[in-house]
């Protein structure tokens, strides 16, 4: 019986290793130390939001949305209104591809980064505690130049602009940092500031978001990105070249 227990307690500690093998491949070692100059950037943005959202809160109806949105959709944009269609739709109906598509795209270039991910993929919740509590009107005909998109929802904040600089963000926060040189970083941040713009433009030149919905919108997801990024629990491991 006692040679029985000695046999089994080396199978016993391999298992145990094993799962602990596991969850350090699974899950970082817990810190509790934070990026500050992120933190801060993240409370900025909080605070940016909170401002915005009081504002149109208490008056839907600015007349400098109005001005702006007419000017925006007076601007002839040229060959750029072809993708309009495209934000409109992978903010929309496909925003579940688009937000799936990232997330495998982060498990199959950099799988260590999966937690920092799936924490920014969450700060899309937020758009669904604000829709509802705002309850802002969207624009009409008589305050704009045009209307020709009609989403069910109301106007306060934009989903479509949330989502997309999530999903833009979170790619290169997960992979971009992980594979580009430091000198090519400014320009993955450009490229990701660049659709996430024209993402904006498409919902304010269709007429359905008032200006300040997509730049509450945009000041949303950058404040969440920040805010996830600042914890190193989660994203030092996202952020190492040499990781496996």
């Amino acid at each position: 019986m006692s040679s029985l227990i000695r046999s089994d307690q080396p199978r016993g500690r391999a298992t145990v290793h094993a799962r602990r093998g596991i969850l350090n491949a699974l899950f970082p070692p817990l810190t509790l130390s934070v990026h500050r100059l992120l933190l801060a950037l993240a409370a900025t943005a909080s605070a940016v939001v909170a401002v915005l959202t009081v504002i149109v809160k208490s008056n839907p109806h600015l007349q400098i949305d109005a001005s702006i949105e007419r000017w925006i959709q007076a601007i002839n944009w040229g060959p750029l209104t072809l993708t309009f269609p495209f934000f409109s739709w992978i903010g929309g109906p496909g925003g579940i591809y688009m937000q799936v598509g990232a997330l495998v795209l982060v498990l199959l270039l950099n799988r260590r980064a999966w937690l920092l991910a799936l924490a920014a993929t969450a700060g899309g919740f937020s758009y669904f505690l604000l829709v509802s509590f705002v309850n802002r009107p969207r624009p009409s005909v008589g305050e704009v130049l045009r209307v020709t998109e009609h989403p069910g929802a109301s106007s306060f904040p934009s989903g479509h602009v949330i989502f997309i600089t999530i999903s833009v963000g979170l790619l290169m926060l997960c992979i971009g940092y992980r594979y580009l040189p430091r000198w090519a970083r400014p320009i993955g941040w450009a490229i990701a500031a660049s659709i996430v713009m024209t993402a904006a433009i498409s919902r304010v030149y269709v007429g359905a978001h008032w200006p300040t919905d997509v730049l509450a919108s945009g000041t949303i997801a950058l404040g969440w990105l920040a805010l996830v990024s600042s914890v190193n629990w989660l994203s030092n491991r996202a952020f190492d070249k040499d990781a496996d």
